[in-house]
């Protein structure tokens, strides 16, 4: 039996630089601390994958809390985490704790392992590897190796762990989202 269940994702697109795109607010305003276009797309899709009705994958839970990273200054100076599981918590009737932001992963990880449940972090890819790390501490997850760190351009993975009732372990588990046009048909790689 699975006690508690943590989806773990990195917020969706953000603007490329390189191909001169803004980020657009939720009112269609250039903002550079927002998702992209195709973000925005993607944190749409994601209420479908994972909301309760109409979901398209069954192997995967509905969230019954939503965490994402703040926008602060010192961790956490965007606002995409926030807006990618917007419309999932809207669409489940649920609110989005920010009350931590990047560099505060450990507090965070306490927080989750208080609940039961399925929970779901959207965070910005340099604070993933710690935050599983430190969910599942004092064990190592040799999965995700010390000094790995999530590749720049992929907005398309999401990581499940799932603590074991019986012996508490955590198991590890990647899964392609498969969303847009574009996206990786194989889950991160995860060598150094």
């Amino acid at each position: 039996m699975v006690a508690s269940e943590i989806l773990i994702l990195r917020h969706a697109e953000k603007p490329d630089k390189d191909k001169q795109e803004t980020g657009l607010s939720p009112q269609g305003m250039p903002d550079d601390r927002a998702l992209s276009a195709r973000g925005w797309q993607r944190a749409g899709a994601l209420a479908v994958l994972l909301g309760q009705d109409g979901r398209v994958r069954s192997d995967l839970p509905s969230p019954r809390k939503i965490y994402a990273s703040a926008c602060r200054e010192g961790g956490g100076r965007s606002n995409r985490p926030e807006q990618t599981v917007s419309p999932l918590a809207a669409r489940l009737s649920l609110g989005v704790r920010l009350d931590w932001s990047l560099n505060t992963e450990r507090p965070l990880a306490e927080e989750l392992l208080r609940h039961e449940g399925a929970q779901l972090v959207c965070w910005q890819h340099e604070g993933l590897p710690t935050l599983v790390r430190a969910i599942v501490a004092p064990r190592v997850l040799s999965e995700i190796p010390e000094g790995w760190t999530w590749p720049k351009a992929r907005f398309d993975v999401i990581w499940r762990l799932r603590r074991q009732t019986a012996t508490g372990e955590w198991r590890f588990a990647q899964y392609c989202q498969g969303l847009l046009p574009g996206d990786g048909e194989s889950p991160l790689d995860l060598r150094l």
